[in-house]
């Protein structure tokens, strides 16, 4: 299972926050056109879910939680702002 940080689940939060009012959609980790993405959509039963504060704040496909199994979510701070990284 991949594990996530406190501060990315905080991030993760925020970023739900911007999206507005769309109550079922959730920030999804999965699989993008260039790799590992996060992005807005639709719970599935499959699904991993990550809660901070007793809201759901991320879906991973369990097909990505097995590829990830170990890993985990953080949040790296870098010149152009913070952003999620996979540690070891």
């Amino acid at each position: 299972m991949v594990h996530v940080t406190e501060r990315a689940r905080e991030m993760f939060k925020e970023a739900l926050e911007q999206i507005g009012d769309a109550p079922s959609l959730v920030l999804r980790l999965g699989p993008t056109g260039s790799g590992l993405g996060v992005f807005p959509d639709s719970p599935r039963d499959e699904d991993h879910i990550i809660e901070h504060d007793g809201q759901v704040v991320l879906l991973i496909d369990s097909e990505v939680s097995e590829a990830l199994a170990g890993k985990t979510v953080d949040v790296e701070d870098d010149p152009d702002g913070a952003r999620f990284v996979l540690r070891a």
